[in-house]
């Protein structure tokens, strides 16, 4: 969703810059998995009372383009469960990625600092129509300064026996390996201009057949 800002053969002054950012995300239930659609969401800037209003779509997928740069709250319901959102900075030219999980069945209010910088907690779900034999490990790439999400980081997982699985991760910063249950562990590097940034290795991840592990993998970008 983010505009492309670069015309070929132009000069830098040619370009126009952009003046207002997105927010976007994926809504899903936490135990499954599964996206949610008709999830009601809606977005307001600090000391605006007029909310910017959406929904998700069939693959969960929401977002609201053309806000300006600042502070943001982000209330959604599904269900009859609220999920609120607050300290969510938008910067112009970029796209905040804001993820909504719910609890269906476990309508309670979910409460979330987006400002407050963490380690992301590993967390696990069942996958819908997985096998027996097989188990997942995904998750995203984030910057640890601004976290935002980070396309085209390499990320690699290696198992006990060092066989080793390689993916990228996507324009939201997500990536995904359907593998052999087992202990494994997960890494993202990403370049800056020829600079590599190598992400703390996350080790010891113990994944069972027919689970899915979520592993947030963070880099720093600042120079």
């Amino acid at each position: 969703m983010l505009l492309a800002l670069a015309a070929c053969g132009a000069r830098a002054h040619d370009v126009p810059r952009a003046t207002t950012g997105v927010i976007a995300g994926l809504a899903r239930d936490h135990d499954s998995g599964d996206p949610i659609a008709k999830a009601e969401i809606r977005i307001r800037a600090v000391g605006d009372l007029r909310p910017h209003v959406t929904t998700s779509n069939e693959r969960g997928i929401y977002g609201v383009e053309q806000l300006r740069p600042g502070r943001y709250s982000l209330s959604a319901s599904f269900a009859g469960q609220p999920v609120d959102i607050e300290n969510i900075d938008v910067r112009a030219g970029e796209t905040t990625v804001v993820d909504l999980v719910f609890t269906l069945g476990r309508p309670e209010p979910v409460k979330v600092d987006f400002g407050n910088p963490k380690e992301g907690a590993i967390d696990r779900y069942k996958p819908r129509n997985l096998s027996g034999n097989a188990a997942v490990i995904e998750g995203t790439v984030n910057d640890a300064g601004t976290r935002l999400r980070v396309a085209g980081a390499v990320v690699t997982a290696v198992d006990a026996h060092e066989n080793t699985l390689q993916t990228v991760s996507d324009d939201s910063g997500r990536y995904r390996f359907q593998l052999a249950p087992g202990t494994y562990s997960v890494s993202a590097y990403y370049s800056i201009g020829g600079r590599g940034q190598i992400e703390v290795r996350r080790s010891g991840i113990d994944v069972r057949a027919a689970e899915a592990v979520i592993v947030p993998l963070w880099v720093e970008l600042a120079r």
